[in-house]
């Protein structure tokens, strides 16, 4: 998955701001993808251009809030992280050195293909869940198109902002990973 993003990135010209996948994760393996919106700044690596400091991964083990909440509710739900694998909409990074910015609709059009070519990697994924509004707009727009047949659980983006504002979002999001579980013990 990783040679995909190595591609992917200099097919962008981007650099690092596509990070790696999580090796700890299931990776093609996967059962089950985590779908939220777009790399935070935690997922830069050092070198990349905008001088991030972060593990330069898309990782439950990062050093920020969301991924905490998404590490927290995985293990609380009892989904093994060896059957998982978290991704973006939007696999590049959005925003400056001091703001990051959320993906528009032209920004999740542009990304379906390459959202495609992770799915392709991915051939044991039997459940998606899509997290917050941009994720399940982009995955709406990537089944109307390809027409994935997996089990689709949305729900809210795990992020400290949602927790705040929606005192019910971490219950739900726990159901929907306690589902995702039910569902992945049946198959």
């Amino acid at each position: 998955m990783n040679d995909w993003v190595e591609k992917l990135r200099t097919r962008l010209g981007d650099g690092e701001s596509v990070p790696w996948f999580d090796p700890a994760s299931g990776g093609v393996a996967a059962r089950s993808l985590f779908l939220l919106e777009a790399p935070g700044q935690k997922a830069m690596g050092a070198e990349a251009e905008l001088r991030r400091t972060g593990s330069g991964i898309i990782s439950i083990d990062n050093d920020d809030p969301t991924a905490r909440n998404c590490w927290m509710l995985r293990d609380e739900a009892g989904l093994s992280y060896g059957k998982s694998v978290h991704w973006n909409v939007v696999p590049w990074y959005l925003g400056t050195t001091t703001r990051i910015a959320a993906p528009g609709t032209s920004e999740i059009r542009r990304a379906t293909p390459f959202l495609h070519e992770v799915m392709t990697l991915l051939p044991s994924v039997e459940v998606v869940i899509p997290m917050g509004r941009k994720a399940q707009a982009g995955w709406a727009i990537y089944q109307e198109r390809y027409a994935a047949k997996v089990h689709t659980l949305p729900t809210w983006h795990p992020s400290p902002r949602v927790f705040a504002s929606r005192p019910a979002a971490r219950q739900e999001i726990l159901e929907v990973m306690q589902k995702a579980v039910r569902l992945l013990e049946t198959t």
